[in-house]
């Protein structure tokens, strides 16, 4: 039986949540846990991607790109130059040893760490915040200046695809204890803006804390209109859990047919199309 550490004392500011995502993706890529959660695209997403202008995109950052779930493929399938930002150093260390044997290589460069290493580095026509980037980034503050740095990335013409966590599919337990703390004044620094969780889970047989804020569809479109932004496409993300459809290749087709009649609000996560308005 695996020995339960101790609860990580609990993340409250922007600069501990920074902090602790960056350990705990570290330990997470390290371990190799990520990639045996989530072994490959979800397909669905890879295809929303394509349908939405990866195939003709010149320049894409992937803000947030991991060991490459989704990078690597653009770079196997279209022709344009790829950028990939993530805060861990492990990220894009197993990144960088997956482009070791890649003929496409030279058409990829990486950067990790401090976001602001990116201001300058490019003139992008696709900026990439996949699976739930966004919501790990800190509270509202924090969220609206990485809109507005990758805004000022992007060409006038250009996309930006993301997908969001649902607040109506995603950690119902954690959500109310948050409001609780809410109502009951207990609630300290980050905790205060409606949405933002925090849950644990073991990774390497550590527990580690993870920050999360959850969209409506309707708190997604403001947070993008005020970071300049208009949505011009929506869906969801999946109907089932990440990790199923990536594991089992039968689930993730059965979900991507189902994923029509679904309202994007409903999904597991919410996919967006937008672009500066």
């Amino acid at each position: 039986m695996p020995v339960k550490d101790d609860l990580p004392t609990p993340i409250r500011d922007n600069h501990q949540i920074t902090e602790a995502m960056t350990d705990l993706y570290d330990r997470y890529y390290t371990s190799h846990e990520y990639e045996k959660r989530y072994p490959k695209p979800n397909q669905g997403t890879l295809h929303f991607l394509f349908e939405n202008g990866a195939r003709e995109a010149k320049n894409i950052l992937d803000f947030g790109c991991g060991s490459g779930r989704y990078a690597l493929p653009l770079l196997q399938q279209t022709n344009a130059r790829l950028t990939g930002f993530d805060i861990s150093h492990a990220a894009i260390a197993e990144l960088s040893r997956f482009l070791q044997d890649n003929p496409h290589a030279e058409r990829m460069r990486l950067f990790e760490g401090d976001a602001q290493i990116l201001n300058g580095q490019g003139d992008y026509d696709m900026v990439m915040l996949m699976f739930g980037v966004l919501s790990h980034v800190g509270d509202h503050t924090a969220r609206l200046a990485t809109l507005k740095q990758l805004r000022s990335l992007m060409r006038p013409e250009g996309k930006l695809i993301l997908s969001v966590p649902s607040i109506f599919r995603r950690r119902p337990f954690e959500l109310f204890a948050a409001h609780w703390q809410r109502m009951t004044g207990k609630a300290r620094d980050t905790q205060k803006e409606p949405g933002n969780i925090l849950f644990t889970r073991n990774i390497d047989k550590q527990a580690h804390q993870f920050f999360y804020h959850l969209y409506s569809v309707a708190g997604l479109r403001a947070e993008l209109q005020e970071a300049g932004f208009a949505i011009t496409a929506l869906s969801p993300e999946s109907l089932l859990p990440e990790w199923m459809i990536t594991q089992h290749d039968l689930l993730g087709k059965l979900d991507e047919a189902l994923l029509p009649l679904l309202p994007a609000a409903l999904g597991y996560g919410i996919r967006a199309v937008a672009v500066p308005a």
